[in-house]
């Protein structure tokens, strides 16, 4: 009698055989449940055996992943009941071929490939339904099932966009601008006039803190329509509003002296209007167009000088928005050599302010500049004193850098438990704060970096990538995470997982030419050659690497990687 299969890879995993559930405890190996798994979301669910070994095994030799393939096709076996689920034909691996198979994404695809040519909106309703959620879910970091997962899902939202399921797509992708548009269109339509703004503002708040831009111009133009068509003139903050809109469109489109017009206009506003939230919009679009310029320093220290006379609320929202040009600023090409003259001068102003918070920041830099220059016993000073006035303050983005800042000092005396406890107390802070999206994945790096043994790195690790998977996250402020979970992985021997953590380090580290990031760089690199065994080129890439940091003024990243080389050597 022919067996019958049936394989789930969509919203999770799991095997039935005879209509007999496989357990979770019969995979005594996990790679014999990846090999199914691999088999399964394979077309035709046939595989190269030399394939498979890539793909599961990437660091190894030929021998050596031969050898943990033979393995995985016993413990599969044995999961599924008999030699026939893995069948090895010459070099070809198989799953189940001569059993009545049904896998549910075989399902979705032939369900999804018919709706999609039909057009018809009723169809791809149906077969959205067929799914119930990713590929794989459990194995999110797995490099092998990434293109398929994301190849499945881009599927599942065409069906929905076809079928014009605006609110379920939404549900999936909060950023998705054309789902807005159509349903501040379909309010309108029925006269839901503050509804449609309500949807704009959505759209702009998701756009803003998962990605970091503005609506289109098509979008905003709908927005204006719908302010107009009310017989009440738009609130002050309707109207700043628009205006960051347009002035983010003219940023998108390089024309700098727009934006910055318009940036300054709604800055006026916000300060008139003692509107916080959007005041830190308008200084961030300035931040940018200064930064193109090459002018933020002196764009930043005009905003400092006004905002430490001003009240606690908005001199907050002037400094978060400019947090990401300070890393910008001291992780540059130049190095951090400046920080300290700007950062005098900045506590020089705060002080004779009376601004606590302006005394936060002027020693938060101070003691980063301390600290990444090798002066431990000047950082932590600093940054006591940036954490004391940062909590009378109420500057809780302020507190939460100092305390990340003061652990990173704390590695580098060698108390990594006192650092582990400054973080957790930092976590909370950066969770709550109004740049959430730049602060959590840094404390997450932190912990990394922190961690007492290979274990616990890997724990945070996996933290990290959760939340990478789940929200936006600036992209500079993840460069810690992305090296110290790129060089943990490494040491963990999982180096597909390495090279991904590489791979958008060095993205990301494209934004900057030359300085500290390039050094990382180098000396991620030598970390996953000195774990695939090739220690002479680890040894060279350590001493590159070295040679970077101490043209810098790292010294202890310098001393970190010259250690590193005479181990590889």
């Amino acid at each position: 009698m022919q067996a019958t299969c049936r394989v789930r890879v969509l919203g999770g995993f799991g095997v039935a055989v005879d209509g007999r559930p496989v357990p979770t405890d019969a995979w005594r190996s996990r790679r014999a449940a990846d090999l199914v798994k691999l088999l399964a979301i394979e077309s035709g669910h046939r595989m190269h055996r030399e394939q498979a070994m890539d793909l599961l095994w990437p660091g190894l030799s030929a021998e050596a992943a031969g050898a943990n393939l033979r393995k995985a096709v016993h413990y599969a076996r044995r999961a599924l009941g008999g030699p026939d689920a893995i069948a090895v034909t010459g070099h070809v691996l198989a799953l189940w071929p001569g059993a009545d198979l049904d896998c549910d994404l075989e399902r979705f695809d032939r369900a999804a490939d018919a709706a999609l040519a039909s057009g018809d909106a009723t169809a791809c309703t149906a077969a959205a339904a067929l799914y119930p959620g990713d590929l794989l879910p459990d194995d999110r970091y797995e490099w092998w099932a990434e293109e398929r997962r994301t190849k499945v899902r881009t599927r599942y939202l065409a069906l929905l966009r076809a079928a014009g399921d605006w609110a379920r797509l939404l549900e999936w992708d909060e950023t998705d601008e054309e789902a807005h548009r159509a349903l501040m269109r379909q309010h309108l339509a029925a006269g839901r006039r503050r509804e449609a703004l309500r949807q704009f503002e959505q759209l702009r708040r998701a756009l803003r803190e998962r990605i970091g831009v503005g609506p289109d111009a098509e979008t905003v133009a709908l927005y204006e329509s719908a302010l107009a068509e009310g017989g009440d003139p738009p609130s002050v903050a309707q109207t700043v509003g628009v205006t960051l809109a347009n002035g983010l469109v003219a940023w998108g489109r390089r024309n700098l002296e727009e934006a910055e017009r318009l940036a300054k206009r709604a800055r006026a506003l916000a300060l008139d209007a003692n509107l916080g939230h959007e005041l830190g919009e308008a200084s961030t679009l300035l931040a940018l167009v200064a930064y193109a310029r090459g002018t933020w320093h002196e764009q930043f220290r005009r905003e400092f000088v006004d905002s430490v006379r001003r009240s606690t609320e908005l001199e907050a929202a002037v400094f978060d928005a400019h947090l990401c040009f300070q890393e910008f600023y001291l992780y540059g090409p130049e190095g951090h050599e400046g920080a300290e003259a700007f950062g005098r001068d900045l506590l020089a102003i705060a002080t004779d302010a009376g601004s606590a918070g302006g005394r936060a920041l002027a020693h938060l830099l101070l003691g980063e500049f301390a600290l990444l220059s090798g002066h431990l016993d000047d950082a932590v000073s600093h940054l006591s004193r940036s954490l004391v006035d940062a909590e009378r303050a109420g500057c809780a983005s302020a507190r939460c850098i100092a305390l990340e800042r003061a652990a990173e000092a704390s590695v580098r005396r060698g108390d990594r438990a006192f650092a582990v406890a400054l973080l957790e107390r930092a976590m909370p802070l950066a969770r709550a704060s109004g740049i959430r999206s730049h602060l959590v994945i840094r404390v997450h790096g932190l912990r990394v970096l922190a961690a007492g043994g290979l274990v616990d790195a890997l724990s945070a690790v996996r933290e990290g990538e959760r939340l990478l998977a789940s929200e936006h996250v600036c992209d500079p402020c993840s460069m810690v995470f992305r090296t110290e979970a790129a060089r943990a992985c490494a040491r963990a021997d999982d180096l597909g997982r390495a090279r991904r953590h590489l791979a958008e380090a060095e993205r990301i580290g494209g934004l900057w030419q030359g300085g500290p990031w390039t050094a990382a760089l180098w000396e991620v690199r030598a970390e996953l050659r000195r774990a695939a065994g090739q220690t002479t080129q680890a040894s060279a890439l350590f001493l590159e690497a070295a040679d970077q940091f101490a043209a810098l003024r790292r010294p202890w990243e310098e001393r970190r990687c010259r250690a590193a080389a005479e181990l590889s050597a």
